[in-house]
């Protein structure tokens, strides 16, 4: 039995959980376990996005013990540290993954209170584990910041790989699936997993128990924001907190290259405006039918 107080940060990847995910661990007495159910993250965990009741991903009794085994520290073996579809890395041979790492640091200071758990990989269980009355923060970015992002690395999501889990686990979207044919597509499907991962808060009603931190709170206050956070969480901020609050940032910073994911030089609001460089009319108006919905629900309102 522990005190620990876990906190899972997720949201649809690419929606800043790691910035909001690093702030939090700058609190007094926390730990931080880097993507537990990633890759190289916890065993009997294997498929991308697990899901509850999906056949692939975990029971709902599965997702108890993780919480235990999470907030207890005690993961119990990991995966192989070589990450699937990569090339091999000595590194990682030697010296183990990022999330090993997170695992061993956090076992390193015993009087910790707090674990955040930051996790894209968890978007899907961000309902169930809310439910089970664990705090957890959801990150949303704008639906085309979102897209712009994909596209600038060259990714295309998994979206119409996942979805028939997704449809069993949540219920079917005839929006998604009117779109599954251009899966294939980065734009199409950045704004189909954008869609999927936001949607079941709608569906279940789960938007009061979660704590949601968009993109645009944030541009709009960034401490502010984070201050609110953290009184809500029962977190204390740290000289850490201070010294990443105020970590000088450019707003006209000229947008990464397709190999930089993260760049911390960056403001909020400049990583949240270049989609207008970078999507065309036809590709906004694509995320917008695929997402506007949705978005309305989680900003208010559908941005211009």
């Amino acid at each position: 039995m522990n005190n620990r107080n876990l906190i899972l940060v997720t949201g649809a990847p690419r929606t800043a959980t790691t910035p909001v995910g690093n702030m939090l661990a700058t609190a007094r007495r926390a730990v931080t376990l880097y993507e537990p159910l990633g890759p190289t993250g916890v065993q009997g965990v294997d498929a991308w996005m697990p899901m509850v009741g999906d056949g692939l991903g975990l029971s709902a009794s599965a997702v108890d013990q993780l919480i235990s085994d999470l907030s207890g520290l005690r993961p119990g073996p990991l995966k192989t540290q070589q990450r699937p579809r990569q090339d091999f890395s000595l590194k990682r041979a030697l010296f183990g993954s990022r999330t090993l790492h997170s695992f061993r640091l956090a076992s390193l200071q015993p009087w910790s209170q707090a674990v955040i758990w930051k996790d894209p990989h968890a978007n899907m269980l961000a309902t169930d584990v809310a439910l089970r009355g664990v705090p957890v923060v959801v990150t949303a970015r704008r639906a085309k910041a979102h897209a712009s992002s994909y596209r600038r690395l060259g990714w295309v999501s998994r979206a119409a790989e996942i979805y028939p889990r997704w449809a069993q686990r949540f219920g079917a979207c005839p929006v998604v699936e009117g779109a599954l044919g251009k899966a294939q597509d980065s734009i199409i499907s950045s704004a189909l997993i954008w869609r999927m991962s936001y949607l079941p808060l709608i569906r279940e009603n789960c938007l009061d128990r979660v704590h949601l931190v968009t993109s645009d709170a944030l541009v709009a206050d960034e401490r502010a924001t984070y201050t609110r956070l953290f009184d809500r969480l029962g977190l204390v901020q740290t000289a850490a907190t201070e010294k990443l609050l105020t970590a000088e940032k450019s707003a006209t910073r000229s947008r990464p290259d397709s190999k930089t994911s993260h760049d911390w030089t960056r403001s909020v609001a400049a990583v949240n405006s270049y989609w207008k460089e970078l999507l065309t009319d036809d590709d906004a108006a694509q995320v917008d039918r695929l997402t506007g919905d949705v978005e309305e629900a989680l900003f208010g309102s559908v941005q211009s």
